[in-house]
Protein backbone atom coordinates (compact mmCIF):
# COMPACT_ATOMS: atom_id res chain seq x y z
CA UNK A 1 0.00 0.00 0.00
CA UNK A 2 0.96 3.67 -0.39
CA UNK A 3 3.62 4.48 2.13
CA UNK A 4 2.84 8.72 2.85
CA UNK A 5 -0.99 8.32 3.08
CA UNK A 6 -3.54 10.49 1.97
CA UNK A 7 -6.91 11.14 1.98
CA UNK A 8 -9.34 10.33 -0.53
CA UNK A 9 -10.54 14.10 -0.94
CA UNK A 10 -6.45 15.29 -0.35
CA UNK A 11 -5.39 12.81 -3.58
CA UNK A 12 -8.18 14.23 -5.40
CA UNK A 13 -7.13 17.52 -5.14
CA UNK A 14 -3.32 16.57 -5.56
CA UNK A 15 -4.72 14.47 -9.11
CA UNK A 16 -6.17 18.31 -9.87
CA UNK A 17 -3.05 19.88 -9.52
CA UNK A 18 -1.39 17.21 -11.37
CA UNK A 19 -3.92 17.84 -14.17
CA UNK A 20 -3.80 21.45 -14.53
CA UNK A 21 -0.12 21.53 -14.40
CA UNK A 22 -0.46 21.13 -18.04
CA UNK A 23 -0.82 24.40 -18.66
CA UNK A 24 2.26 26.37 -18.48
CA UNK A 25 2.91 29.09 -16.37
CA UNK A 26 5.68 31.50 -17.69
CA UNK A 27 8.69 32.88 -15.87
CA UNK A 28 9.99 36.12 -15.92
CA UNK A 29 12.49 34.91 -18.49
CA UNK A 30 9.49 33.73 -21.05
CA UNK A 31 10.53 29.76 -20.20
CA UNK A 32 7.34 27.61 -19.83
CA UNK A 33 7.07 25.99 -16.25
CA UNK A 34 4.62 23.04 -15.89
CA UNK A 35 2.98 23.81 -12.62
CA UNK A 36 0.70 25.36 -10.72
CA UNK A 37 1.21 28.86 -9.29
CA UNK A 38 0.82 29.40 -6.21
CA UNK A 39 -2.34 31.78 -6.23
CA UNK A 40 -4.01 28.73 -7.06
CA UNK A 41 -3.05 26.66 -4.43
CA UNK A 42 -4.31 28.70 -1.46
CA UNK A 43 -7.62 27.42 -2.81
CA UNK A 44 -6.84 24.05 -1.62
CA UNK A 45 -9.16 22.67 0.70
CA UNK A 46 -8.21 19.17 1.54
CA UNK A 47 -4.89 18.99 1.08
CA UNK A 48 -2.39 20.44 4.12
CA UNK A 49 0.99 22.47 3.75
CA UNK A 50 2.52 19.31 4.77
CA UNK A 51 1.03 17.40 2.00
CA UNK A 52 2.48 20.04 -0.41
CA UNK A 53 5.36 19.99 1.18
CA UNK A 54 5.47 16.10 0.58
CA UNK A 55 4.08 15.72 -2.89
CA UNK A 56 5.11 19.09 -5.01
CA UNK A 57 8.03 21.06 -5.58
CA UNK A 58 8.95 24.81 -5.89
CA UNK A 59 10.32 24.77 -10.02
CA UNK A 60 10.19 29.02 -10.50
CA UNK A 61 8.39 31.54 -10.08
CA UNK A 62 5.44 33.11 -12.61
CA UNK A 63 6.36 36.63 -14.69
CA UNK A 64 3.34 37.88 -14.41
CA UNK A 65 0.78 38.38 -11.60
CA UNK A 66 -3.62 38.98 -11.80
CA UNK A 67 -3.69 42.10 -10.00
CA UNK A 68 -6.92 43.79 -8.58
CA UNK A 69 -7.72 46.50 -11.51
CA UNK A 70 -11.31 48.05 -10.33
CA UNK A 71 -13.94 45.09 -10.33
CA UNK A 72 -11.38 42.72 -12.49
CA UNK A 73 -8.05 41.47 -12.37
CA UNK A 74 -5.42 41.87 -14.95
CA UNK A 75 -2.19 40.40 -15.68
CA UNK A 76 0.78 42.36 -14.63
CA UNK A 77 4.41 42.09 -15.13
CA UNK A 78 6.75 40.39 -12.06
CA UNK A 79 9.90 42.40 -10.83
CA UNK A 80 12.52 40.89 -8.51
CA UNK A 81 13.06 42.49 -5.34
CA UNK A 82 15.52 43.17 -3.13
CA UNK A 83 13.61 41.07 -0.50
CA UNK A 84 14.08 37.66 -1.65
CA UNK A 85 10.25 36.99 0.35
CA UNK A 86 8.68 39.04 -2.60
CA UNK A 87 7.96 40.18 -6.12
CA UNK A 88 7.09 43.86 -7.34
CA UNK A 89 4.73 45.33 -9.55
CA UNK A 90 3.28 48.48 -10.93
CA UNK A 91 -0.61 48.81 -9.75
CA UNK A 92 -2.51 48.99 -12.40
CA UNK A 93 -4.92 51.30 -10.73
CA UNK A 94 -2.45 53.62 -9.15
CA UNK A 95 0.45 52.87 -11.21
CA UNK A 96 2.00 53.08 -7.61
CA UNK A 97 4.49 50.37 -6.86
CA UNK A 98 3.08 47.15 -5.20
CA UNK A 99 4.35 44.04 -3.58
CA UNK A 100 3.38 40.50 -3.66
CA UNK A 101 4.78 37.62 -1.32
CA UNK A 102 7.15 35.24 -3.33
CA UNK A 103 5.24 32.49 -2.07
CA UNK A 104 2.05 33.62 -3.96
CA UNK A 105 3.93 34.00 -7.46
CA UNK A 106 5.34 30.08 -6.89
CA UNK A 107 4.82 28.08 -9.63
CA UNK A 108 4.76 24.45 -8.06
CA UNK A 109 4.71 21.18 -9.69
CA UNK A 110 3.87 17.67 -8.77
CA UNK A 111 6.13 15.52 -8.21
CA UNK A 112 5.05 13.03 -11.33
CA UNK A 113 6.77 9.43 -10.54
CA UNK A 114 5.56 9.68 -6.92
CA UNK A 115 2.32 10.44 -7.86
CA UNK A 116 2.33 7.41 -10.46
CA UNK A 117 3.74 5.02 -8.03
CA UNK A 118 0.71 6.18 -5.60
CA UNK A 119 -1.50 5.13 -8.09
CA UNK A 120 0.01 1.94 -8.99
CA UNK A 121 0.12 1.19 -5.08
CA UNK A 122 -3.75 1.45 -5.41
CA UNK A 123 -4.20 -0.41 -8.24
CA UNK A 124 -2.10 -3.63 -6.81
CA UNK A 125 0.63 -3.14 -9.89
CA UNK A 126 3.95 -5.00 -8.87
CA UNK A 127 7.11 -2.69 -8.54
CA UNK A 128 8.79 -4.91 -11.33
CA UNK A 129 6.28 -3.60 -13.65
CA UNK A 130 6.59 0.01 -13.07
CA UNK A 131 9.29 0.80 -16.10
CA UNK A 132 6.98 2.99 -17.60
CA UNK A 133 6.52 5.59 -14.71
CA UNK A 134 10.09 6.94 -15.73
CA UNK A 135 9.78 6.54 -18.72
CA UNK A 136 6.40 7.81 -20.21
CA UNK A 137 5.35 7.04 -23.40
CA UNK A 138 4.67 10.79 -24.33
CA UNK A 139 6.60 13.32 -22.30
CA UNK A 140 4.44 14.23 -19.64
CA UNK A 141 1.07 13.66 -20.84
CA UNK A 142 1.04 9.59 -21.24
CA UNK A 143 2.51 7.09 -18.61
CA UNK A 144 2.55 2.98 -18.77
CA UNK A 145 1.73 2.10 -14.81
CA UNK A 146 2.02 -1.89 -15.67
CA UNK A 147 -0.39 -4.65 -15.61
CA UNK A 148 -3.35 -4.68 -12.68
CA UNK A 149 -5.54 -7.75 -12.00
CA UNK A 150 -8.85 -7.93 -12.79
CA UNK A 151 -10.99 -10.87 -12.15
CA UNK A 152 -7.64 -12.47 -12.33
CA UNK A 153 -6.73 -11.38 -15.88
CA UNK A 154 -3.64 -9.20 -16.17
CA UNK A 155 -4.65 -5.82 -17.75
CA UNK A 156 -2.68 -3.05 -18.82
CA UNK A 157 -3.73 0.22 -17.21
CA UNK A 158 -2.03 3.57 -18.17
CA UNK A 159 -2.32 7.22 -16.75
CA UNK A 160 -3.14 10.11 -19.10
CA UNK A 161 -2.63 13.50 -18.30
CA UNK A 162 -4.64 16.58 -20.17
CA UNK A 163 -6.39 14.20 -22.31
CA UNK A 164 -9.25 17.05 -23.73
CA UNK A 165 -5.80 18.79 -25.44
CA UNK A 166 -3.99 15.98 -26.58
CA UNK A 167 -6.71 13.33 -27.80
CA UNK A 168 -5.09 12.86 -31.37
CA UNK A 169 -1.72 12.12 -30.01
CA UNK A 170 -2.80 9.87 -26.98
CA UNK A 171 -5.44 7.63 -29.58
CA UNK A 172 -2.57 7.31 -32.02
CA UNK A 173 -0.33 5.83 -29.86
CA UNK A 174 -3.21 3.15 -28.59
CA UNK A 175 -3.79 2.22 -32.34
CA UNK A 176 -0.22 0.52 -32.58
CA UNK A 177 -0.03 -3.37 -33.26
CA UNK A 178 2.68 -3.82 -30.53
CA UNK A 179 0.43 -2.79 -27.72
CA UNK A 180 -2.72 -5.07 -26.92
CA UNK A 181 -6.19 -4.80 -28.30
CA UNK A 182 -7.49 -4.16 -24.08
CA UNK A 183 -6.52 -1.98 -21.74
CA UNK A 184 -7.54 0.51 -19.35
CA UNK A 185 -6.85 4.60 -19.55
CA UNK A 186 -6.98 6.54 -16.10
CA UNK A 187 -7.35 10.04 -16.88
CA UNK A 188 -6.55 12.95 -14.66
CA UNK A 189 -8.97 14.89 -15.80
CA UNK A 190 -12.35 14.24 -17.08
CA UNK A 191 -13.82 11.73 -19.42
CA UNK A 192 -14.54 12.83 -23.36
CA UNK A 193 -17.71 13.06 -24.39
CA UNK A 194 -19.72 10.16 -25.46
CA UNK A 195 -19.52 10.42 -29.09
CA UNK A 196 -15.21 10.40 -29.03
CA UNK A 197 -15.11 6.66 -29.49
CA UNK A 198 -11.26 5.38 -27.84
CA UNK A 199 -9.30 3.18 -30.09
CA UNK A 200 -9.74 -1.03 -30.51
CA UNK A 201 -10.81 -2.30 -26.97
CA UNK A 202 -9.75 0.65 -24.35
CA UNK A 203 -11.58 2.05 -21.74
CA UNK A 204 -11.43 5.41 -20.62
CA UNK A 205 -11.83 6.08 -16.92
CA UNK A 206 -11.46 8.98 -14.89
CA UNK A 207 -9.44 8.73 -11.72
CA UNK A 208 -12.48 10.66 -10.00
CA UNK A 209 -14.30 7.86 -10.82
CA UNK A 210 -12.32 4.71 -10.59
CA UNK A 211 -12.12 6.29 -6.62
CA UNK A 212 -14.52 4.93 -4.26
CA UNK A 213 -16.16 8.34 -3.05
CA UNK A 214 -16.97 7.36 0.26
CA UNK A 215 -13.86 5.99 1.65
CA UNK A 216 -12.02 8.37 4.11
CA UNK A 217 -9.18 6.78 2.44
CA UNK A 218 -8.30 6.12 -1.05
CA UNK A 219 -9.75 2.41 -2.68
CA UNK A 220 -9.98 2.16 -6.21
CA UNK A 221 -13.64 0.18 -7.56
CA UNK A 222 -12.26 -2.81 -8.86
CA UNK A 223 -16.18 -4.15 -9.11
CA UNK A 224 -16.70 -1.24 -11.23
CA UNK A 225 -14.00 -1.30 -13.42
CA UNK A 226 -14.63 -4.71 -13.81
CA UNK A 227 -18.22 -4.32 -15.17
CA UNK A 228 -17.53 -1.39 -17.10
CA UNK A 229 -14.84 -3.88 -19.47
CA UNK A 230 -16.90 -6.42 -20.01
CA UNK A 231 -19.49 -3.89 -21.05
CA UNK A 232 -20.45 -2.71 -24.72
CA UNK A 233 -18.52 -0.19 -25.59
CA UNK A 234 -19.91 3.70 -25.22
CA UNK A 235 -22.37 1.90 -22.62
CA UNK A 236 -22.98 3.63 -19.06
CA UNK A 237 -21.77 1.43 -15.75
CA UNK A 238 -22.44 3.01 -12.42
CA UNK A 239 -20.41 3.40 -9.71
CA UNK A 240 -20.79 0.22 -7.22
CA UNK A 241 -23.16 0.35 -4.31
CA UNK A 242 -20.62 0.18 -0.76
CA UNK A 243 -22.15 -3.03 0.11
CA UNK A 244 -23.57 -5.79 -1.97
CA UNK A 245 -24.70 -9.34 -0.96
CA UNK A 246 -25.79 -12.07 -3.44
CA UNK A 247 -27.92 -14.53 -1.43
CA UNK A 248 -28.05 -17.07 -3.93
CA UNK A 249 -24.05 -17.43 -3.85
CA UNK A 250 -24.23 -15.92 -0.44
CA UNK A 251 -21.41 -13.65 -1.69
CA UNK A 252 -20.73 -10.18 0.22
CA UNK A 253 -18.48 -7.69 -2.00
CA UNK A 254 -17.83 -4.63 0.19
CA UNK A 255 -16.45 -1.72 -2.89
CA UNK A 256 -13.65 -0.83 -0.68
CA UNK A 257 -12.54 -4.73 -1.11
CA UNK A 258 -14.01 -5.83 -4.03
CA UNK A 259 -11.00 -7.52 -5.00
CA UNK A 260 -11.67 -9.81 -2.44
CA UNK A 261 -15.30 -11.14 -2.60
CA UNK A 262 -16.23 -13.33 0.86
CA UNK A 263 -17.77 -16.09 -0.32
CA UNK A 264 -19.98 -17.01 3.37
CA UNK A 265 -20.20 -20.90 4.54
CA UNK A 266 -22.20 -21.80 7.26
CA UNK A 267 -26.08 -21.11 7.37
CA UNK A 268 -25.83 -18.62 11.10
CA UNK A 269 -22.87 -16.97 9.23
CA UNK A 270 -25.12 -16.29 6.36
CA UNK A 271 -27.80 -15.67 8.93
CA UNK A 272 -25.74 -12.45 10.56
CA UNK A 273 -24.59 -10.78 6.85
CA UNK A 274 -28.16 -10.91 5.60
CA UNK A 275 -29.68 -9.69 8.68
CA UNK A 276 -26.84 -6.78 8.66
CA UNK A 277 -27.56 -6.41 5.06
CA UNK A 278 -31.06 -6.31 4.82
CA UNK A 279 -30.60 -3.23 8.22
CA UNK A 280 -27.81 -1.17 5.64
CA UNK A 281 -30.55 -1.46 2.71
CA UNK A 282 -32.67 0.28 5.42
CA UNK A 283 -30.22 2.77 5.60
CA UNK A 284 -28.95 1.21 9.33
CA UNK A 285 -25.02 1.74 9.47
CA UNK A 286 -25.03 -0.14 12.89
CA UNK A 287 -27.17 -2.72 14.62
CA UNK A 288 -26.95 -3.58 18.01
CA UNK A 289 -25.75 -7.33 18.56
CA UNK A 290 -28.83 -8.39 20.69
CA UNK A 291 -31.05 -7.93 17.54
CA UNK A 292 -28.35 -9.49 15.01
CA UNK A 293 -28.60 -12.67 17.29
CA UNK A 294 -32.26 -12.48 17.49
CA UNK A 295 -32.76 -12.57 13.47
CA UNK A 296 -30.21 -15.62 13.58
CA UNK A 297 -31.68 -18.23 16.20
CA UNK A 298 -35.28 -16.76 15.83
CA UNK A 299 -37.15 -18.59 18.51
CA UNK A 300 -34.73 -20.90 19.48
CA UNK A 301 -34.05 -19.83 23.07
CA UNK A 302 -31.26 -22.82 24.12
CA UNK A 303 -27.85 -23.42 22.55
CA UNK A 304 -27.26 -19.34 21.36
CA UNK A 305 -24.22 -18.13 20.79
CA UNK A 306 -24.19 -14.91 22.99
CA UNK A 307 -21.48 -13.10 21.00
CA UNK A 308 -21.20 -12.22 17.54
CA UNK A 309 -17.74 -13.42 17.77
CA UNK A 310 -19.18 -16.80 18.56
CA UNK A 311 -20.59 -17.63 15.60
CA UNK A 312 -17.55 -16.65 13.61
CA UNK A 313 -15.39 -18.96 15.63
CA UNK A 314 -12.66 -20.24 13.19
CA UNK A 315 -13.48 -18.01 11.04
CA UNK A 316 -10.28 -15.93 10.55
CA UNK A 317 -11.29 -13.25 8.02
CA UNK A 318 -14.84 -11.94 9.28
CA UNK A 319 -13.22 -8.99 11.29
CA UNK A 320 -12.01 -7.64 7.74
CA UNK A 321 -15.85 -7.76 6.59
CA UNK A 322 -18.06 -6.85 9.75
CA UNK A 323 -17.01 -4.03 12.10
CA UNK A 324 -17.90 -3.11 15.80
CA UNK A 325 -18.88 0.21 16.83
CA UNK A 326 -17.46 -0.22 20.22
CA UNK A 327 -20.88 0.11 22.23
CA UNK A 328 -22.45 -3.32 21.25
CA UNK A 329 -23.59 -2.40 17.55
CA UNK A 330 -21.91 -4.08 14.76
CA UNK A 331 -22.12 -3.23 10.91
CA UNK A 332 -19.93 -3.82 7.74
CA UNK A 333 -16.95 -2.83 7.87
CA UNK A 334 -16.17 0.04 5.09
CA UNK A 335 -12.44 1.39 5.52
Amino acid sequence: MPQKSLSTRSLLELIDLFDRSMHAVADGDGQRLRGVPGWDLSRRVALSDRDLAAWTERIGFAGSYLAVCGDERVPVDLEEDDDPGRYRYRCPETFRTKYVSAELVGVHAVNDAKLLNYLADLLGIPQAQRSGITAPAIDGVLWRLGKMRIADTPVDAWVVRGLSSSTDQVFEHFRAASLPDQGLIFTTGQSLPDIVVPPRSYCIVPIVTALVDYAIKPHVDIDMIHRLLLAPSGSKVEKSLPVRFDRYSNTLVIATKSDKPWAIKGARQIAVVSHLFEQFENGRRWVPAHEILDAVYAQKKSGRSQRIQNIFSGNLIWEDYIAGDGSGHYGFNLD
